[in-house]
């Protein structure tokens, strides 16, 4: 008998081909979806989730407030702070300082640039249990110049050789010994690492004081709590009192300061902070990813019941003529539980196998730079029962209703289009797929519309035509540094292919590294005190990305390090309501240095347009620690990459020639946003084919029901658009229902998406009605094919 059940299920499923095809591709497709989008957001949860005792680490952030409203929101602290942890705080168990570089770090036979390195107190390893294959998490961080390597970093610079009491060289040639390997850290990390300098070294080369200070806020500082602590709000209340009685500046100010405490596991899915080593990711947008994903696998299940229904007509003789034998409606109702069981097996299959090809040897079509987390045996056995389970289960309701029918009427051909409740579910399940595929169109467009705004923004500089090059590492501390750049630079636009070049400390696109929250100008009237940012910046910034002056002059070679450069906001936040006003003022920074402003530059972009301009002082300052060698192109200049390499061996022959051209180093920062956008266009385009292949279901169900009614028409004298017409009517008003679902929620959640952009679209109404044209366009053009075939 169980043979006969398999037989029959493959024949039938062969057989009919339109059937199988329509379903496996709709539910192999939608498990692809599945698979690819909760592998990406369980890798985005995974992060930093693999150190024991994990949620015992915490972060202290530093804020800084006026009047109540925040002027600073740091994930960074002042370096003293790590060292008054545990006179103020009972319940911390360990405390560490981190200070993150990149470094450029070789030894006579391998030289890599912009390794990831951190300063850290001894006392890491109390803080991140981090494995250790060889050293001491005691020691082996205490004497100044001493680092610790990771095992893959180990094997590139020493191979097979113990590495413990050899050296390496850090930028300019500053030797540190190695004194102990530590297991790699997983790549799904918010702090990245392969080599950790004792904290030490910092005041043994005069790089800042053994006991900290409270002059700026520039480092990390992460505690690991007692067991059992809870009442984290009373850890925080201790810090912030701490701030309040040590920062000095702060009643000078007119300022109030609070720390507060974020758990080291919560860093990657929380609200972004100046100052964050990564990114942060949107944990709302995470889960809407899935929740589409759930809703387009949904769609593919409820094309699935409209598609056996509209069959079981078709196979309606045969489901009579077994009833007549005998056939009670539990075997009736396996057959079909079989057939759906054989079809969830393979469609599984076939997903599985379009996800790996697309999250790996396909992956740069769709998913470019996306990590997806790695399903094991057990997940993958988990998702296979579960999707098997539940196409099978879902598989009962045309299967219960099909056994229902009764032989007198299959017989006779009475099966009647019916309006009872089946009726009613079918059509309510219809119009949630087109209520989907209509929400889906329109929060696409105004995501693409936004993100198309923010590419095409004036970012108020000059991005295209420019490279930029990391500065040399290996000249950081050298005294001739400037004078090294300026003869690289002269000889550099000797050639006609170069503009102009600039040195600077950061580039757009890239968060400013100081700042300085104690700015106020002589005879300014600014009450609100604010974060300025410290931009270092030579001569060159200004014609090389095309700064417009609106007052005062450019830096000349000669200006000293009492000069400086504002932007517009800045001159605002000062207190000057004409900005111009500003220049040949005199402004006091935080350390009380005296900067005469000699202009005033254009407000510009300096980040992406989810953020408002910030106050930004430009001082005439040369880079250290790599900074930033930039050079503007002539637009129809070709093949100088060569010619500039060429010039960079010449006079860095130690430090790598690393390169980007600005416009896309700009756009990196919109990655998220482009993939969140693209994988709403993925979501579109499929939501859209799963809803015209259930259309084109529910179509024939209503031809085979209705085709002894459409030849009565005919005879009738109607025409065939007539009969088209008639047909497509029921359709229309399911997608008018549709649409008065879709057209309010994807408003709600656009807007509300839009509101994390200082600079963002207005969404017209034709935003949200042209997905509902677009949806009803795409039905008719669906079910044509079958009323014209139906009618003719």
């Amino acid at each position: 008998m169980l043979k006969h059940y398999w037989s029959t299920a493959i024949r039938n499923l062969a057989r009919n081909k339109l059937f199988t095809c329509i379903n496996s591709i709709g539910l192999s497709l939608s498990i692809a979806i599945f698979l690819a989008l909760s592998g990406y957001v369980a890798y985005q949860l995974s992060f930093d989730k693999f150190y024991e005792g994990g949620d015992r680490i915490f972060r202290i952030n530093y804020f800084e407030y006026q009047e109540g409203q925040a002027v600073l929101e740091s994930a960074r602290t002042h370096d003293r702070t790590a060292l008054l942890v545990h006179e103020y705080v009972a319940q911390i168990e360990a405390v560490t300082r981190v200070y993150n570089e990149k470094a450029y770090v070789f030894n006579e036979d391998v030289r890599i640039v912009d390794q990831d390195m951190l300063f850290v107190d001894s006392s890491f390893f109390k803080v991140f249990p981090v494995k250790l294959v060889s050293g001491s998490k005691d020691n082996s961080l205490t004497p100044p110049k001493s680092v610790m390597i990771s095992r893959s970093q180990s094997k590139v610079y020493f191979g097979d050789s113990d590495p413990i009491g050899q050296t390496l060289l850090f930028n300019e040639r500053l030797p540190f010994m190695v004194t102990g390997v530590f297991e790699d850290i997983p790549a799904n990390s918010s702090l990245d690492f392969d080599f950790l300098l004792s904290w030490s070294t910092i005041p043994f080369y005069g790089w800042g004081s053994k006991d900290g200070d409270f002059t700026n806020a520039s480092v990390f500082t992460f505690v690991r709590v007692k067991e059992h602590v809870t009442d984290i709000e009373a850890i925080n209340d201790r810090l912030t009192a701490m701030a309040n009685e040590h920062i000095t500046t702060l009643k000078k100010r007119g300022h109030k300061a609070r720390q507060e405490l974020r758990a080291y596991e919560d860093l990657h899915l929380a609200p972004s902070l100046s100052g964050e080593i990564k990114p942060t990711v949107n944990r709302t947008l995470l889960f809407t990813l899935v929740s589409l994903a759930i809703f387009i696998l949904v769609a593919a299940w409820i094309n699935y019941i409209n598609l056996s229904l509209a069959r079981s007509l078709e196979r309606a003789a045969e489901i009579g003529v077994r009833k007549v034998f005998g056939a009670s409606r539990m075997i009736i109702s396996g057959q079909f539980l079989l057939e759906a069981f054989m079809l969830a097996v393979v469609t599984f299959v076939a997903g599985m196998i379009l996800y790996v090809l697309f999250s790996g040897p396909l992956s740069h079509l769709l998913f470019e730079n996306v990590q997806f987390a790695s399903p094991g045996i057990l997940q993958w056995s988990t998702y296979f029962v579960a999707f098997v389970v539940i196409t099978t289960l879902i598989a009962f309701y045309p299967a219960y209703f099909i056994s229902n029918y009764k032989p007198s009427l299959i017989l006779k051909n009475k099966l009647g289009a019916g309006k009872g409740r089946a009726n009613f579910l079918h059509q309510a399940l219809m119009v949630f797929q087109l209520f989907l595929a209509v929400a889906i169109v329109a929060v696409t467009l105004i995501a693409g519309r936004q993100v198309e705004f923010m590419r095409g923004f004036d970012t108020g500089f000059n991005a295209k035509h420019t490279i930029t090059l990391r500065g040399p590492a290996s000249t950081n501390s050298d005294s001739l540094r400037k004078t090294r750049f300026i003869t690289f630079r002269d000889e550099v636009l000797q050639h006609p292919a170069f503009i102009s070049g600039a040195s600077t400390m950061n580039v757009p696109g890239e968060e400013i590294r100081y700042h300085d929250e104690g700015v106020h100008a002589i005879g300014g009237n600014s009450e609100k005190k604010q974060s300025f940012w410290i931009m270092w910046v030579d001569e060159g910034y200004q014609d090389t990305f095309g700064m417009s002056l609106l007052e005062g002059r450019n830096f000349r070679a000669s200006d000293s390090r009492g000069t400086c450069i504002i932007n517009e906001s800045a001159a605002r936040a000062l207190g000057y309501e004409n900005p111009r006003d500003a220049v040949n003022n005199t402004l006091i920074t935080g350390q009380q240095k005296s900067l005469t402003i000699i202009g005033l530059w254009k407000d510009y972009h300096h980040q992406s347009v989810r953020k408002t301009v910030d106050p930004i002082i430009f001082t005439p300052t040369h880079p250290h620690e790599y900074g930033y060698y930039s050079f503007r192109v002539q637009p129809n200049a070709t093949n100088y990459l060569p010619l500039l390499h060429q010039i960079w061996k010449k006079h860095y022959p130690n430090d790598a020639f690393t390169h980007h051209f600005m416009d896309r180093f700009f756009e990196l920062q919109y990655m998220a946003d482009l993939l969140f956008e693209r994988l709403l266009s993925l979501f579109s385009v499929i939501s859209m084919t799963v809803a015209c292949l259930g259309l084109f279901g529910m179509a024939t169900l209503s031809m085979v029901k209705r085709t002894k009614e459409i030849g009565v028409r005919k005879v009738l004298g109607a025409s065939v658009w007539n009969i088209i017409a008639m047909l497509s009517q029921s359709y229309i008003r399911l997608i008018m229902v549709s649409c008065a679902f879709a057209f309010p929620i994807a408003y709600y959640f656009t807007y509300q998406w839009l509101q994390g952009f200082a600079y963002k679209i207005e969404i017209a109404w034709w935003m949200i009605v042209l997905p509902g044209l677009i949806v009803l366009g795409a039905t008719l053009l669906t079910i044509t094919s079958q009323s014209l075939r139906a009618a003719m």
